[in-house]
């Protein structure tokens, strides 16, 4: 196939699966409360967010990997947990965090009083490493420590210091509190027209479902709907992102809710910018980009869900240590 004619069809496949979604702008159903309940597997509404990482199961990031081979899905599934551990409470959580509190009550003033905003260190000098370590030393309320000589040693000191005030702090960024605080802001404005803080007051927030080997975690649920909080930095490619980026991790998250509920769901991304004025776009993901991605999700359910239950990822069964041959 010439490489013209290739672009021709892709461009037309697309199409054919929703490249016009409607609509972008999305005005939220009526505000009403509801109930979930299972018929397969279980929902555990207040799992700890650690708790949910930690677990076995397999969250859509892990799953994603089958799309590059079972050998992916296996090396996402081995090396869980290895190396170094980002913190969980980054833009995103804190965006939808503050949703969360402002549901129950929680004025802005009152949330950001909870986190932690952390200054910028300059790891560039030693200076800048040793403010870092007493930065975290006075939160764990360390008095007298004599830091190591190598700078290098004293980074490690300054990782391990942060891991251990994570446990107890929530840290952000200074920009990230400034994201918080201007999208409180935007939801004000947009309410007085869609009414969007009503509609939030019932929805579910951070709710686990759980599926035989998978697990998934909304950021918010409302009666038959998904709704996905996510940050870009131009909200005009919001609606790229909603279809290419994240098409496959929402169909995975309603592959495992409809078969946890036996109710069919939709999903409505709410995207907020990171810069002032901090705008929001709220997009519906059309009926035709649903059905390609589920169609997807299905194929590359069954295909795990055979890997998980022999124990054999294609490539694996010659015994190779490593999948591949070392020469």
């Amino acid at each position: 196939m010439e490489l013209s004619n290739f672009f021709d069809n892709l461009v037309a496949n697309l199409n054919a699966v929703g490249d016009n979604p409607s609509p972008q702008h999305f005005t939220p159903p009526p505000a009403k409360p509801f109930n979930l309940t299972a018929v397969n597997g279980k929902i555990l509404p207040d799992l700890l967010m650690y708790d949910y990482l930690t677990r076995n199961e397999i969250g859509s990031s892990t799953f994603a990997a089958i799309q590059k081979s079972e050998l992916a899905l296996q090396y996402e599934m081995q090396n869980k947990g290895n190396g170094e551990v980002k913190s969980y409470y980054q833009t995103g959580t804190a965006v939808h965090s503050y949703i969360e509190a402002w549901s129950a009550g929680v004025s802005l003033d009152n949330y950001l009083s909870t986190l932690q905003v952390m200054p910028t260190f300059n790891r560039g000098t030693t200076d800048g490493v040793v403010t870092e370590i007493e930065y975290y030393a006075n939160l764990l309320g360390v008095e007298k420590f004599a830091p190591p000589k190598l700078i290098a040693d004293k980074k490690v000191l300054a990782d391990e210091l942060r891991k251990e005030c994570e446990k107890s702090h929530n840290f952000v960024t200074e920009k990230d509190a400034a994201v918080i605080a201007g999208i409180a802001a935007e939801l004000q404005r947009r309410h007085e027209t869609t009414g969007i803080l009503d509609w939030l007051l019932f929805a579910k927030s951070e709710w686990t479902f759980m599926y035989k080997h998978f697990k998934v975690r909304p950021d918010l649920l409302c009666d038959g709907l998904i709704v996905s909080v996510k940050t870009c930095a131009q909200l005009d490619n919001a609606h790229k992102d909603a279809k290419f980026k994240y098409g496959l991790k929402e169909a995975f998250y309603r592959y495992v809710l409809e078969r946890v509920t036996g109710k069919k769901h939709d999903t409505v991304f709410l995207f907020f910018e990171t810069v002032a004025p901090y705008q929001s776009r709220l997009i519906y993901v059309s009926p035709e980009t649903a059905e390609y991605y589920d169609q997807q999700v299905e194929v590359l359910i069954e295909k795990a869900t055979r890997c998980l239950a022999s124990g054999k990822f294609r490539g694996y069964e010659a015994n190779l240590e490593y999948g591949v041959e070392i020469i």
